[in-house]
């Protein structure tokens, strides 16, 4: 089941990179702000997917479900990761756009 979940990740963080893309041919703001609502969503998505870890693990005596919790952790910070790359990457080059039309 874990990794049911992680390909979701994956597919979820690849769908949202290519309308990202898409949103940039629109508009170059738009791509800064997809990058923003990225970094938005990250703490969502590693909640849901920490739960959803938590949830499915086979819990045996002792066990307190804490690698699910980092797992989610860590998934989250991809996320938040990936919306701060975008976002950066945005930013770069609206700056440059800018600077090259003086």
């Amino acid at each position: 089941m874990e990794n049911f979940i992680l390909a979701v990740f994956i597919c979820i963080i690849f769908l949202l990179n290519i309308c990202s893309f898409i949103f940039f041919k629109r508009s170059q703001w738009r791509f800064v702000l997809w990058g923003l609502s990225i970094m938005l969503l990250s703490p969502i998505i590693g909640f849901l997917s920490g739960s959803l870890l938590f949830h499915f693990q086979h819990l045996e005596h002792g066990e307190t479900g804490e690698g699910a919790a980092y797992g989610g952790a860590i998934l989250g910070l991809f996320t938040c990761a990936n919306g701060f790359l975008i976002l950066l990457g945005g930013s770069i080059y609206v700056l440059v756009l800018k600077l090259r039309a003086r």
